[in-house]
């Protein structure tokens, strides 16, 4: 038969460990945690993002009225007469002015562009989690099904 010594026991073969069988009642509990997380990541995205694009917009508000004032500056201080001695009499004309006003009206649409695809992508990830949820209610609607299956199954 088995070549062991006399008197001892065969050693006992190490096989696949039999797998838990998940219970209606741990997938329910499962699916209860992923929908919790879900909301709780949702309600935060949808929280955020109201108060990042406000921020957004505010720096891009304020850095296009520093952008303005630097150019104002920048006009204001060529002119004089100190940096027409320093740099050699160069002068801002008429002309030269209205070449930067193109740049000053259009200067704000950079940041609103920013905030908007920055929103965007706020709203993509929402509607990603929302998909998320939906199929994760579904789950838990069955789980919580065969649950109550099994309990009235197991008292019947």
């Amino acid at each position: 038969m088995d070549k062991c010594k006399e008197g001892t026991m065969p050693k006992k073969r190490k096989g696949r460990k039999k797998r838990k069988r998940r219970t209606a009642f741990r997938k329910f509990e499962d699916v209860k945690k992923q929908l919790r997380k879900t909301d709780r990541e949702l309600r935060r995205m949808e929280e955020n993002r109201w108060s990042y694009t406000k921020n957004m917009l505010r720096f891009g508000f304020a850095s296009w009225v520093f952008g303005l004032a630097v150019f104002l500056f920048a006009i204001v201080a060529v002119n004089t007469e100190f940096f027409a001695e320093l740099f050699g009499g160069v002068q801002l004309t008429w002309s030269s002015m209205l070449i930067g006003t193109p740049l000053l009206v259009g200067a704000p649409a950079a940041p609103v562009t920013m905030t908007a695809v920055s929103a965007h992508k706020f709203d993509t990830k929402i509607k990603r989690l929302r998909r998320i949820r939906k199929r994760l209610v579904v789950k838990y609607q069955k789980a919580v099904l065969r649950y109550v299956e099994d309990v009235a199954a197991s008292r019947g």
